[in-house]
């Protein structure tokens, strides 16, 4: 049977037998956040196993130099980004390839970061990463300290990707990495162990 006859009979099956059209209708079943969303987001980070600290930006060097001590931190491995902030205990840029420095990433204990945007219904932290920040820096130490400026905690998942999506209009990040505290499993004899696949311990500073 040629195309045009095969053409031919589809239409004049239409004809007699139209397509019923329904019109789609979008309803948002994403439960919104009735509350003040960073008191929303403070307490579901805390179920996530995170601890978090709410102060100003100008007391961020105080809110680290607490946690350093009080998780006896003598080295911290930081973004290019924070080189200017202050620091009570020396620390590693992370600026190069993993290859150059591998010898000293696995040895610091600690890694402070940017966070790109907060998630309130969900308690996590939304981190793309980049060369300036690379995807390692949030994996590879025992302690993870991440800084959330409070006006980037969004409602949901769908307007932080929507953000996302507009910071980046030609191609998305290679990794948009969704942080809720701590790794953990319960894989095994479904006991819940920490730290298996990450940082054993994060730090959340809301400022």
């Amino acid at each position: 049977m040629s195309k045009a006859k095969i053409l031919h009979n589809i239409s004049k099956a239409l004809a007699h037998n139209p397509l019923q059209n329904e019109k789609a209708t979008y309803k948002d079943i994403i439960i919104p956040v009735e509350q003040d969303k960073i008191k929303e987001y403070k307490r579901l980070q805390e179920f996530n196993k995170a601890e978090v600290f709410e102060t100003i930006e100008r007391e961020i060097p105080q809110t680290l130099r607490t946690i350093f001590q009080k998780e006896q931190i003598t080295q911290t491995l930081i973004p290019s980004t924070l080189e200017n902030l202050e620091f009570s205990i020396p620390t590693l840029t992370y600026n190069k390839p993993m290859e150059e420095l591998k010898n000293e990433l696995f040895t610091i204990e600690c890694g402070v970061l940017e966070a790109d945007y907060g998630v309130a219904n969900l308690g996590v932290v939304a981190l793309t990463s980049s060369h300036i920040q690379p995807r390692l820096l949030s994996l590879i130490t025992q302690h993870c300290i991440i800084l959330l400026k409070k006006e980037r905690i969004l409602n949901n998942l769908s307007e932080v990707l929507s953000n996302i999506k507009i910071q980046h209009p030609n191609i998305l990040p290679s990794n948009i990495l969704f942080i809720a505290g701590p790794s953990r499993t319960a894989d095994i004899e479904l006991q819940v162990v920490f730290g298996v696949h990450g940082p054993q311990k994060v730090y959340v500073i809301l400022y």
